[in-house]
């Protein structure tokens, strides 16, 4: 028979905690070995996810270290690096809504062209996105959410402002004087929900100066919304949206 004491088996258990540790907070150290490579979209993402990896090493969070210096290595390579999906976190059920509505925003922004005309706030905004994800998953930090969540709408307000993609030039000099620029803008809602915010206000006053500053004949209003809900109730919420 083999005996114990209970002193041998603390140091044991804490010996077997340090190796576990061990194990995580490394890959900040990898990511920042390697050089911000590919279009200004990549280099702001890799140091977006550097800083934001670079925070949570500091509050002993090393899972989510890794994961963000991760992401930061992978911006490196070549590949597209898209928002962290849903399916990723275990969020509040009463949040999912608003993150999943504020996702769909962002995909649409980057598609639209996002990355390539606003490289710069268009990283951020997805960087931003993740930290407000993580952030929501812990749910202990309100401050550290709202930040993210500001700092999300902030970036994605600069992407909605861009000038729309302009159709190549002719080969030839046309016949007929060429149409004015267009603008295209996006007004953001809550989830589940046609009423005007305040950015939402302050978006449609712009509208309003950019079409009398460009003498605009006609303003295109189109409603839309996220899949979650039924078609006929989804259709009645984007015509209130409209």
């Amino acid at each position: 028979m083999i005996y114990f004491s209970r002193n041998f088996l603390r140091a044991g258990a804490l010996l077997a905690a340090a190796l576990l540790a061990g194990c995580s907070g490394m890959e900040l150290d990898r990511a920042q070995s390697l050089s911000p490579q590919g279009s200004a979209f990549s280099k702001g993402l890799f140091s977006g996810y550097i800083k934001l990896s670079k925070t949570e090493f500091a509050e002993f969070d090393y899972t989510d270290s890794d994961t963000f210096a991760m992401r930061a290595a992978a911006s490196t390579k070549g590949t597209d690096v898209f928002p962290e999906d849903m399916s990723m976190r275990k969020l509040p059920k009463n949040k999912v809504g608003e993150l999943s509505s504020a996702r769909s925003w962002l995909m649409t922004a980057l598609s639209a062209g996002g990355r390539d005309n606003m490289p710069g706030p268009a990283a951020h905004a997805q960087v931003m996105f993740d930290c407000w994800m993580q952030e929501q998953e812990e749910n202990f930090q309100p401050d550290d959410i709202a930040a993210c969540r500001a700092g999300f709408f902030s970036a994605l307000a600069k992407i909605e402002t861009m000038p729309m993609k302009m159709a190549a030039k002719p080969m030839h000099k046309p016949m007929h004087k060429p149409m004015k620029k267009s603008r295209k803008f996006v007004v953001y809602f809550g989830f589940n929900s046609a009423g005007i915010t305040n950015a939402a206000r302050k978006t449609i006053m712009e509208v309003i100066a950019v079409a009398k500053g460009i003498k605009a004949k006609r303003v295109y209003v189109t409603g839309h919304t996220d899949r979650s809900g039924a078609g006929n109730y989804n259709l009645d919420l984007s015509e209130r949206r409209a």
